[in-house]
């Protein structure tokens, strides 16, 4: 029967896990596609830029064979026409720096994109230039333009530098090396707009659907709770004198102001909260006291509380007494197998910085890294009884109802310390 109980719990666990898992899945599939996105941007990019270098690169040097032909003797006069017509076609096409300087390196002419650049000083202006065409070789080697002419005497061609053709890349190529990352700025806009608008609703989703139970939890405890007050007062009008039956009605009492608790509880939670300023402290030891019922006798666990004198902050007192009594409910399981005596639970609060800081820290078994990232999800649980939902509420009221956050330290086999920070002053939360 044990089994057949535990059974919805272990599915529910898996349940939980494969979710995480095919999350991972998602992230890392997502992740790849868009490395592999980024990395064939990149490779296109690259084979382009390096097609038109050499295109340019083509271009120049034909430019400066052309410069080499009309300096030197050795062409037809026949031709001549031709190939000034086509030194002038392919000087139309060069819309990138080009430089010209002779062989003392002194600049004849030059791209006229450079003339904003330069000043009224003629001597300034040889010097900027003269700059422009170190910069211009750093990225590309220049080509020499010779003045081939035949020995009188010898017959062998003679070569004669004449001047150096200096040259650079259009714009349009510096630009391409910024594609691919504004490509993928652009993707990595739209995927976060859009995962940040799916989680947002999904969020939205479950805390219209955790208002909702609440709301109806609270509802459906709310009668049955009403009507066993009756009966209990029926109870002790009849049973007035019976010494015997005193203790009974008691328990009883105890466990109908209990459930009473529990209703009010789920009726915050399902509720807009009002936040009022009133001192931790008294919760601490309300915290300490529920811990000593709860544990077992054969534990004897020690209970320890640290606080101030007082600590006021804005919160709800109903909801963060839920909070700590689950700090302390998940102590005392993590302590009640350790000998007898061993087991140390210490529930404290303090002020820090901006925040109060609500504890519990216990030497128990501790929480494994990998459970680390799991104790909060609905569902998920380590424990043989228990459907994980106590540390999932206790991140609803800490995070949203309070606006603060939650902290939790293990050291596996050592014990686990779980911290509430809740802002001393209200921050805007959501609904």
């Amino acid at each position: 029967m044990a089994k057949d109980k535990d059974a919805p719990r272990s599915f529910v666990r898996e349940n939980v896990l494969a979710l995480k898992k095919r999350r991972r899945f998602v992230e890392f599939y997502f992740l790849a596609a868009l490395a592999l996105v980024a990395l064939m941007l990149f490779l296109y990019t690259h084979a382009v830029v390096s097609r038109l270098r050499h295109e340019f690169r083509i271009t120049s040097y034909s430019y400066a064979t052309i410069q080499t032909l009309l300096a030197s003797d050795l062409q037809d006069p026949a031709m001549e026409e031709v190939i000034i017509r086509l030194a002038r076609d392919i000087g139309r096409t060069m819309k990138f720096p080009t430089i010209v300087t002779d062989a003392a390196g002194t600049p004849q002419a030059w791209w006229p994109g450079y003339n904003p650049k330069l000043t009224k000083d003629p001597d300034r202006n040889l010097a900027l230039v003269r700059g422009f065409a170190a910069e211009l070789d750093r990225r590309n080697k220049p080509f020499p333009i010779i003045r081939y002419a035949r020995d009188a005497e010898s017959g062998f061609l003679v070569g004669t530098e004449l001047g150096v053709f200096h040259f650079g890349e259009p714009r349009t190529i510096r630009l391409l090396y910024w594609v691919p990352g504004l490509e993928l700025l652009l993707i990595a806009a739209f995927v976060f707009a859009g995962v940040f608008s799916y989680r947002r609703l999904k969020r939205t989703e479950q805390q219209a659907l955790w208002a909702g139970m609440a709301r109806e939890t609270a509802h459906q405890l709310g009668t049955p709770v009403t009507s066993l007050m009756g009966w209990l007062e029926i109870l002790r009008e009849r049973c007035e004198g019976h010494a015997a039956a005193n203790e009974p009605l008691h328990e009883m009492a105890e466990d109908i102001r209990r459930l009473e608790k529990v209703a009010a509880r789920f009726q915050e939670i399902g509720a807009p909260v009002t936040l009022v300023e009133e001192d931790l402290v008294p919760l601490v030891g309300r915290a300490v006291a529920y811990g000593r019922r709860r544990a077992p006798a054969q534990a004897q666990l020690a209970f320890e509380a640290e606080t101030p004198p007082s600590l006021v902050v804005p919160h709800s007192p109903v909801l963060m007494e839920w909070v700590v009594e689950n700090f302390v409910k998940n102590a005392v399981d993590a302590t009640k197998d350790l000998a007898p005596g061993r087991g140390r639970i210490v529930v404290s609060a303090r002020q820090e910085k901006d925040y109060a800081a609500v504890a519990v820290r216990d030497n128990g078994v501790g929480i494994e890294p990998a459970e680390l990232a799991l104790i909060f999800t609905p569902g998920y649980t380590t424990k043989e009884k228990g459907w994980g939902l106590g540390l999932s509420l206790v991140k609803r009221i800490v995070e949203e109802v309070h606006g603060g956050r939650l902290e939790v330290r293990s050291d596996p086999g050592a014990g686990a310390t779980f911290t509430a920070f809740i802002p001393r002053v209200p921050r805007r939360r959501s609904r």
